[in-house]
C-alpha cells in the first residue's frame, strides 16, 4: 500500500471563487424591489429562494432586474465567524450526483480519481446491505465517467462544501448553546 494514498491533497486544487458585489438582489423591471440574496462581481444573482435539492445556490444571469436560472451551483465561503464573504462556484459535474452520492464523494475524496474509484470498489466488496451497495456502485460509475482533471475539481468542491456546512452547523449549535445558557442564567437570577 502506498504511503501517500490517503494523504488529502485536494486543498491544492484551485477553486473558482466569486466575490460578492452586494447583499440583496435588485429585482423587477417596472416594480423595483430587493430580494434576499447576493449579487456577485461577475453579475451572477444568487437568491435565498433559489437553491437546488442539495442546498446549493442556483446561479441567475440577466439584466435590468430580470434573471434566468443557470446550471451553475454555488456554495458560500465563510469566515471564522460564519459570515459569508464570497461564493465558490461548484464543478459543473455536481448536479449529476444525488445528495447521497455527493456526501459519499465528499467523504471518500482524498487525492486522485483512481484512488477514489479504488476505495469505492473496495467498500463495495464488503457492503452487504443492497441499498448501500447500490449507492456506492452508482457513485463509482458516475465518478468514473468524469474526466480525471474535472474529477479532482469535483472532489475538491464537494469536500469543501460539506466540510463548510459541517463547520457552520457546529457554529450554530455552539451559538444556540451559549444563548440557552445565557437565558438559563437570566431565569435563575430572576428566581432569586
Amino acid at each position: 500500500m502506498e504511503n501517500n494514498r490517503y494523504v488529502i491533497t485536494l486543498t491544492e486544487v484551485p477553486a473558482e471563487v466569486a466575490e460578492i458585489r452586494q447583499e440583496g438582489v435588485p429585482m423587477g423591471l417596472f416594480q423595483r424591489r430587493t430580494e434576499a440574496g447576493y449579487l456577485l462581481e461577475d453579475g451572477t444573482a444568487l437568491l435565498e429562494t433559489m437553491k437546488d435539492e442539495n442546498g446549493f445556490y442556483l446561479g441567475g444571469t440577466g439584466m435590468d432586474g430580470m434573471y434566468l436560472k443557470t446550471d451553475a451551483r454555488y456554495e458560500p465561503v465563510r469566515d471564522e465567524n460564519g459570515r459569508v464573504t464570497a461564493f465558490r462556484r461548484m464543478s459543473p459535474y455536481t448536479p449529476r450526483f444525488t445528495g447521497e452520492e455527493q456526501k459519499l464523494l465528499a467523504q471518500y475524496a482524498l487525492n486522485t480519481q483512481e484512488n477514489l474509484l479504488s476505495d469505492l470498489e473496495a467498500a463495495m466488496r464488503v457492503i452487504k446491505e443492497p441499498h448501500l451497495r447500490a449507492l456506492f456502485a452508482s457513485t463509482r460509475d458516475k465518478a468514473a465517467q468524469v474526466p480525471p482533471d474535472a474529477c479532482l475539481r469535483l472532489m475538491a468542491d464537494l469536500r469543501f462544501a460539506y466540510q463548510s456546512r459541517h463547520q457552520q452547523d457546529l457554529r450554530q449549535r455552539e451559538q444556540s448553546a451559549k444563548q440557552s445558557t445565557h437565558k438559563n442564567r437570566k431565569r435563575s437570577d430572576i428566581e432569586r
